[in-house]
């Protein structure tokens, strides 16, 4: 089983799509312990991603908490590794270091040049000067590093620039996300822009991959991996759900971090283990199919149909936001193009990278990072 420790509450920006509730509140080594025992229960190896608000507020809990899954491994031989999703404000050479020892793998919040339209320190100051400094100290010792963007309806003109931005910095691995809240504001003209920009990235990514850069870009992989695994797409996607709960500063369990602090989505507590009962309730009704999805061309590959479940104060129930819909039909075809060119010119980096399962093991080893 892996775990998402949301650490703290606490946060140092105010990101304006930002979907954690912000407070006070951080995590006791008591509480993060009790739940790495209860990830333990009858399996081998654990994964931890440290989460928040911001976990870099709450390093020495980090510490804590790696020290304490070493001595159990030195007793029990139960392995562990580690992640961690932060904005990179803290990022210093004692914390990458330490990082790097462990082989922990980091994903930095970072807008690129959109940065200071959403991503701001929570006096409004602006961040991205600071994040610039931080990002080649990241990649000197973490390559593969992800960079984590999200698009917003202030920003999806950027999507382009953001995506240069990230890899002329060195970043081979990008996940672009896009802000489905209903408050966000998106509009039919937004998604005509996005579509532009995704068009315009599609180009890049046919040249990156023609020029042998490995470069992952999601959406587009995950949006080809869909077709390529099928029916299997969902329920690894099910599996990779039931197999990762969140775990909030007072211990409280939910399945997903998009839940946290939702106290009709809690499936039970560190103290007292998982309620089953609910816990199979709630999971039986992320499986039940949107009405609105059963006859969409694109419902095996969809990565919402699932996602988003409501409660009415009886009933948890499926639904899905109109904004990732409309994301879905607009995505699917610009991904689906670029992988048709590249398949069919027969391109041996594209065809390696999404047919040989052994892609990253030999990439990795290509690079002489193992």
């Amino acid at each position: 089983m892996n775990l998402t420790l949301h650490i703290t509450n606490k946060c140092n920006l105010a990101c304006d799509y930002c979907f954690v509730p912000h407070g006070e509140i951080s995590m006791t080594k008591e509480i993060a312990f009790k739940a790495i025992d209860i990830a333990m229960q009858g399996n081998k190896s654990t994964g931890i991603l440290f989460y928040g608000g911001e976990p870099l507020l709450e390093r020495q809990l980090i510490y804590d908490v790696v020290a304490h899954c070493d001595k159990v491994t030195k007793e029990t031989g139960h392995k562990f590794s580690y992640k961690i999703t932060t904005n990179g404000v803290l990022l210093d050479e004692e914390f990458l270091l330490f990082s790097n020892k462990i082989n922990m793998a980091i994903g930095l919040s970072c807008d690129g040049p959109a940065q200071d339209v959403c991503r701001l320190f929570s006096n409004k100051n602006k961040t991205f000067d600071i994040l610039k400094t931080k990002i080649p100290l990241l990649l000197k010792y973490h390559p593969y590093a992800v960079g984590l963007s999200v698009l917003h309806p202030t920003t999806v003109h950027q999507a382009t620039d953001i995506a240069k931005f990230l890899i002329e910095q060195g970043f081979k691995y990008i996940s672009m996300n896009v802000n489905y809240s209903p408050n966000a504001g998106w509009t039919k003209k937004h998604f005509e822009v996005l579509e532009k920009e995704y068009k315009k990235i599609a180009k890049m990514y046919e040249k990156w991959t023609n020029d042998e850069q490995k470069i992952y870009f999601a959406p587009f992989d995950a949006k080809i991996l869909s077709h390529l695994k099928g029916e299997k797409y969902h329920a690894d996607r099910a599996v990779m759900n039931r197999e990762q709960p969140s775990i909030a500063p007072d211990g409280t369990i939910y399945s997903m971090s998009k839940y946290i602090d939702q106290r009709d989505f809690a499936i039970g507590d560190v103290f007292s283990g998982f309620d089953e009962i609910k816990r199979k309730h709630f999971e039986k009704a992320a499986n039940i199919i949107p009405d609105s999805c059963k006859n969409c061309a694109l419902n095996l590959r969809c990565n919402y149909m699932y996602s988003n479940l409501g409660f009415d104060g009886n009933n948890f129930y499926s639904d899905i936001f109109p904004t990732q819909c409309a994301h879905e039909q607009m995505l699917t075809p610009i991904a689906d193009s670029l992988a048709q060119k590249l398949y069919k010119k027969r391109n041996a980096l594209f065809i390696h990278k999404h047919y040989n399962d052994f892609y990253s093991v030999i990439s990795k080893a290509e690079d002489g990072e193992i």
